[in-house]
């Protein structure tokens, strides 16, 4: 019998939005795009269930209740076992970073609202891509 290549298992994103419409557009998208998909409704659901699950990466809101993306993002890099998972932060109000507060995050990478479902089902690919070739 010749060499059997395993099935690469699907890649796993984690969606947080408190907004529940851009929860099933993304999550639709990335299904059909072939990836398994996890959803939470604010930063602290993200952060339990990325601790769980350790998904391969994350698309979240900058603004949501409980904890903010950007401290569920700060809190990830934070803790050994989360801070490998990238994170592509959305925002509706165009909000600035500045790399020192980027330092302290997983963020890879920040689009603003509104954005076009296939460019960033594009850009996740982009990112999981350059990250399982480093």
């Amino acid at each position: 019998m010749g060499n059997l290549n395993p099935i690469p298992e699907p890649l796993t994103v984690l969606i947080a939005d408190d907004e529940p419409h851009i929860r099933h557009l993304v999550g639709t998208k990335l299904k059909m795009a072939g990836f398994t998909v996890l959803v939470a409704s604010n930063g602290q659901d993200c952060l339990n269930l990325a601790r769980e699950h350790r998904p391969d990466l994350i698309v979240t809101d900058f603004q949501m209740p409980v904890l903010s993306g950007f401290e569920m993002s700060q809190a990830l890099a934070a803790a050994p076992e989360t801070a490998s998972i990238p994170v592509i932060l959305l925002t509706a109000r165009g909000h600035k970073l500045s790399e020192d507060d980027l330092s302290t995050t997983s963020i890879q990478m920040i689009i603003d609202k509104p954005f076009g479902p296939t460019d960033l089902i594009n850009r996740v690919k982009g990112m999981l891509e350059t990250n399982q070739a480093a």
